[in-house]
């Protein structure tokens, strides 16, 4: 993700809902998610997930049938990508700069990406990337 390729921002919902599917694509050998997965994952019912579902695939974010793998399109990974980076980050930032724990910059990082711009995000990964160097 650099400044020239920053996709405009998604609500909150469909970032944290692809974020989960990229995450869950990610682990599965297939490549692919399940509907109840990302139930379980965000702590939400099925029929969410569906509704959701039907608005990301709208939105070209994904390949979803009904009872079928949720699969990202090539456009869906880009964004979810990059909503896996912000929050990796964030959560790096968390932990170095402001010395949360591990558990407690997940919590914080969750909820302050949705917040900030990516370009924000990435002065972010800048200065704590100048900050390795300097130790």
């Amino acid at each position: 993700m650099n400044e020239d390729e920053l996709p405009e921002r998604m609500s909150r919902s469909a970032e944290d809902y692809l974020e989960a599917i990229g995450l869950l694509c990610d682990k599965s050998p297939s490549g692919q998610a399940q509907v109840s997965e990302v139930a379980q994952m965000l702590r939400v019912k099925k029929p969410s997930v569906t509704a959701a579902m039907r608005q990301l695939a709208e939105e070209g974010m994904i390949i979803y049938r009904p009872y079928a793998p949720i699969q990202l399109t090539t456009k869906g990974r880009a964004y979810a990508d990059g909503v896996i980076r912000a929050h990796r980050i964030l959560h790096r930032f968390m932990i170095e700069a402001a010395g949360l724990s591990p558990e407690r910059a997940e919590a914080v990082g969750c909820l302050i990406e949705h917040i900030l711009t990516y370009e924000e995000i990435l002065g972010i990964e800048q200065r704590l990337n100048a900050r390795a160097f300097e130790r």
